[in-house]
């Protein structure tokens, strides 16, 4: 045996390139747009005239409100001078006591029957009978 050695066939495989950053292969030109960088939402931002006017606003409310709060715990209208009128007469039905009786009584100058329709009117009455201890609003004589 011959000391020759036997040759075999060497394949010899693709050598692959070694991976890269694809934005660095690109050219410049060919890159795609890059959006800009998404900026936080923005705050409500006041002019000097926005702020009086807020400020205006506010004040107004809370003065409308200490007004209304005011009149209120007081009983009493802001701005009405209420006349000092003559308390009413008030007068309690006796027993056996009719309208007619009573209006004659009240004015005795006056046709009692335009007498009787002011009281009936006065004190919103139903109908013309009254009760014995019932109370009725007088009207001014006259």
């Amino acid at each position: 045996m011959s000391a020759t050695a036997l040759a075999l066939p060497v394949v010899a495989r693709p050598v692959r390139p070694a991976r890269r950053n694809v934005a660095t292969v690109r050219p410049h030109c060919a890159a795609r747009p890059v959006a800009p960088p998404r900026r936080p939402a923005r705050t409500l931002r006041l002019t000097r005239r926005g702020r009086l006017v807020v400020t205006c606003t506010a004040a107004t409310l809370l003065t409308g409100a200490v007004v209304a709060v005011t009149g209120a715990l007081s009983g009493a209208s802001a701005g009405v001078e209420r006349t000092s009128a003559p308390p009413a007469a008030v007068l309690t039905v006796l027993p056996g006591q009719t309208l007619s009786q009573i209006a004659g009584q009240w004015s005795p100058g006056a046709d009692w029957r335009e007498v009787a329709g002011e009281i009936v009117q006065l004190n919103a009455l139903p109908s013309m009978t009254l009760q014995a201890g019932q109370q009725l609003t007088m009207p001014e004589q006259g």
